[in-house]
């Protein structure tokens, strides 16, 4: 296990799809580096202390030492791992305004050109990054009972896409089909057993060709509100590096506790020694509760030991508000100073060696 590499509703994330490689090139980099991109859409969809009496960021206590540690990750200096998913920003200008990120997200659709996914993937090596692919349906796998058969041209692409991630010999994450378990991903996974089957035949064939230079990330959706158990799809300890939750502060009255904190128990019921981290989550200014909550996600954070959590930081104001809101934190200074103050707390930062 080498590295690291970190969805959700609908329309919030960069979608990689299987069109022609010819439209390659300046399109491409404009999307690693936070333009537009013909294989790529930027979107998708999610989700304490109490806020100071003026509504500003509260001070964070000081802390010994760091609340997580990526000792598990050898491309990695220990630390904290902060990752991000951009919202079609270039990652440079996030790392300067918020803090620099180890991790960058890609939603990539299964069947996307590999000669582009090579690009992605040496171009955010480049920035100081591990790339994260999640993986989700596309023209060479609409379901898992097709990829867990390798038909339809799943497992010639898989392949494919083995060998081109040995011959680059950097360090990649990969997450298969996340949210699993979420009503919105039904038709994705076709229930827990025909998930479990297509997991591990994703991870054997690419352990073949590039097993070292993969971290295997396994994302559910944390159980929040009416969320199903996720421990249904867990493919088996052997086959995960990493656990990492998915969710949102998407109500009111929302914790750490509440949102993740039954994952939690349970993913470390099923494997104590999988390191666990917060694959993706942001909080939004719908409540008036934005600082508080950052407050709160962190201090779950410290108080759990998770290795690290993703940042959504995109834009997305359009109904419903409450699953939709402006998640970016340079849109709201309170916030954004609140989360650096936690940064500066849980440093140092994990960061990408030099060379990795």
């Amino acid at each position: 296990m080498w590295g690291l590499t970190v969805e959700r509703l609908g329309d919030r994330r960069v979608r990689v799809t299987a069109l022609a490689a010819a439209a390659l090139g300046a399109a491409l980099l404009g999307a690693l580096t936070g333009g537009s991109s013909p294989y790529g859409l930027g979107q998708k969809g999610q989700r304490t202390a109490a806020p100071s009496a003026s509504g500003g960021p509260t001070s964070v206590p000081a802390v010994a030492g760091t609340a997580a540690t990526t000792q598990v990750f050898r491309p990695f200096t220990k630390g904290l791992l902060l990752g991000v998913y951009t919202g079609g920003q270039p990652l440079p200008e996030f790392d300067a305004q918020v803090g620099r990120a180890a991790l960058t997200v890609a939603y990539v659709h299964w069947g996307a050109p590999v000669t582009y996914l090579a690009q992605l993937i040496a171009t955010t090596i480049r920035r100081g990054a591990e790339p994260i692919l999640e993986f989700e349906p596309g023209a060479f796998g609409r379901g898992t009972g097709q990829i867990a058969a390798g038909t339809g041209g799943s497992d010639p692409w898989l392949r494919q896409l083995g060998q081109t991630i040995r011959a680059l010999g950097y360090p990649v994450a990969i997450s298969f089909f996340p949210e699993m378990n979420g009503p919105w991903h039904k038709a994705w996974s076709s229930g827990p057993a025909s998930y479990v089957r297509a997991f591990r035949h994703v991870h054997d064939v690419l352990a073949v060709q590039a097993g070292p230079l993969i971290t295997w990330i396994w994302q559910p959706s944390a159980i929040h509100k009416d969320t199903p158990d996720p421990m249904p799809w867990w493919p088996g300890a052997g086959y995960v590096d990493v656990a990492a939750m998915d969710s949102y502060y998407y109500y009111e009255h929302d914790t750490f506790d509440t949102v993740f904190g039954q994952t939690i128990a349970l993913i470390r019921r099923a494997d104590p020694r999988v390191p666990v981290m917060i694959g993706e989550t942001a909080t939004g200014p719908l409540f008036g509760r934005q600082v508080a909550e950052i407050n709160d996600l962190f201090a779950g954070i410290r108080r759990t030991g998770l290795i690290g959590l993703v940042w959504f930081n995109q834009f997305q104001h359009k109904p419903p508000y409450q699953f939709h809101q402006d998640w970016r934190l340079q849109d709201h200074p309170a916030a954004l100073a609140g989360f650096r103050r936690w940064l500066a707390a849980l440093a140092p930062l994990a960061q990408l060696r030099h060379g990795a």
